[in-house]
């Protein structure tokens, strides 16, 4: 039913060259104005990380990811239909690595789907999908038959999903891709609806004044006799406690297993799937505090407008809740300057370990704010996951985020008196400074 190519999918590393050190200049003095073009073209070749074929990528992933959904895909080595997906998706970006090494995002993508291929025991040498095979056959790919899956009232268009995610103390992504950090301290509603209700507690994090973090989640899917049960069924998390069944003792629930939890990793990591809605919920215990993902039908999050209830998936954190946390950083980095006070970690030490975890943007943010409230490590582990768990639940979801590993508010490079500003990074900069610096010692 398709036409499939042999590829290798092992994994591809840049190599690194150590800089030895620089001879003596012997070139002719530079102009000033080549010097500003220096500048512009650095600046240039930054902003352009992103122009790589992610996007060309991710639409093969979709394609395929489609015709194994509807059985169009039968390996012939055991896999699951999905591994062709995967490596589809993996060889393309392999593919790109030259145009893409410099981009996070790249790499977060592609290290997520590593992680996706070793949990589906999917081969890393094995058949490709060719759309144009199954599209040359006039085969059109439809829902799948199972009893309770869901199925858009928008019959002629793919169903759109939207995202949130809640981690650290506690910073939220709403399904409206808005970003925050907030207190909501003690008991809150992420999402209800007629199917499902979701609620965390976030409990002071010990010995660190106002941070909060989650501390219990749990899970609520209503009765719905057709796709699920009788009666409520509940998933109940708390710190040291993640378990592997709904409160009943069971792992599924309704028709054809419509409703599903599946341990990933016992203890840590745990997926909650409703196929009558289409929804999956993704969740992580890390340290002594949980990590929160879902991924539900547009169609389906607007249902939950209608509900009074302050859900923080949909309408975000109260206003007298949030915490500028921009705000926050410069004026701890000021703060910093003079006397660490209740510092429990310096900006520059957060900014190192959270560029290791590489988490990119708001991912980046949080991950500094929370260790420089806290110092506690395992908040880089957790923005880290949660970044990683909302790419592999949707990988599209990378195009919202900037490529960017630097505090995004202004502020005096200390070594080069540069004013730095949101889409300029440090060391452009400080090395447009030396360019500049090298020439003019040079003319002098």
């Amino acid at each position: 039913e398709y036409r499939s190519e042999r590829s290798s999918a092992g994994r591809v590393e840049p190599s690194v060259h150590e800089w030895k050190g620089m001879a003596s200049l012997s070139y002719p003095p530079m102009p000033p104005i080549l010097s500003l073009v220096v500048i512009f073209i650095l600046v240039y070749l930054i902003d352009t990380s992103n122009a790589c074929g992610m996007q060309l990528c991710y639409d093969r992933w979709r394609t395929a990811a489609s015709a194994a959904d509807n059985g169009l895909i039968k390996p012939p080595n055991g896999e699951i239909p999905a591994c062709v997906a995967h490596r589809t998706h993996l060889v393309c970006l392999i593919a790109e690595e030259q145009n893409c090494r410099t981009n996070l995002q790249y790499q977060m993508t592609k290290r997520g789907i590593i992680h996706k291929m070793k949990n589906d025991k999917c081969y890393a040498v094995g058949d490709v999908f060719n759309a144009s095979a199954v599209m040359d056959k006039g085969i059109i790919i439809r829902p799948n038959n199972l009893i309770c899956t869901f199925r858009s009232k928008y019959d002629k268009t793919p169903i759109k999903y939207q995202h949130c995610g809640l981690f650290g103390d506690p910073h939220l992504r709403t399904f409206k891709d808005e970003f925050q950090t907030c207190k909501v301290e003690g008991a809150w509603s992420l999402v209800q609806n007629k199917y499902i209700m979701i609620m965390v507690t976030n409990n002071p994090v010990k010995d660190h004044g106002a941070a909060t973090a989650t501390s219990k989640l749990t899970v609520v899917i209503k009765k719905n006799e057709d796709c699920a049960s009788h009666d409520f069924v509940t998933y109940r998390a708390r710190t040291n406690y993640l378990p592997g069944t709904f409160e009943n003792g069971r792992s599924d629930v309704g028709p054809d297993k419509s409703v599903a939890i599946q341990v990933m990793e016992p203890g840590k990591h745990v997926e909650i799937y409703l196929r009558f809605i289409d929804t999956t919920i993704r969740v992580r215990q890390i340290g002594r505090y949980f990590t929160f993902a879902i991924k539900m039908p547009q169609e389906i999050v607007e249902q939950s407008l209608g509900d009074d209830t302050q859900q923080l998936c949909v309408q975000g954190c109260p206003e007298q809740e949030q915490i500028n946390y921009k705000k926050y950083l410069a004026e701890k980095r000021k703060i910093m300057d003079l006397n660490q006070g209740d510092i429990a970690m310096t900006s520059e030490r957060a900014s190192e370990l959270c560029r290791q975890s590489q988490v990119v943007d708001f991912y980046f943010d949080s991950c500094v704010f929370d260790l420089m409230t806290t110092g506690d490590e395992n908040f880089t582990i957790a923005a880290h996951q949660l970044l990683e768990d909302l790419t592999e639940l949707s990988p599209d979801i990378v195009k919202t985020q900037e490529n960017r590993t630097y505090l995004n508010y202004e502020e005096i490079h200390p070594s080069s008196g540069c004013r730095l500003k949101s889409n300029f990074i440090p060391w452009t900069c400080a090395l447009a400074v030396l360019l500049c610096f090298l020439f003019d010692q040079r003319n002098s």
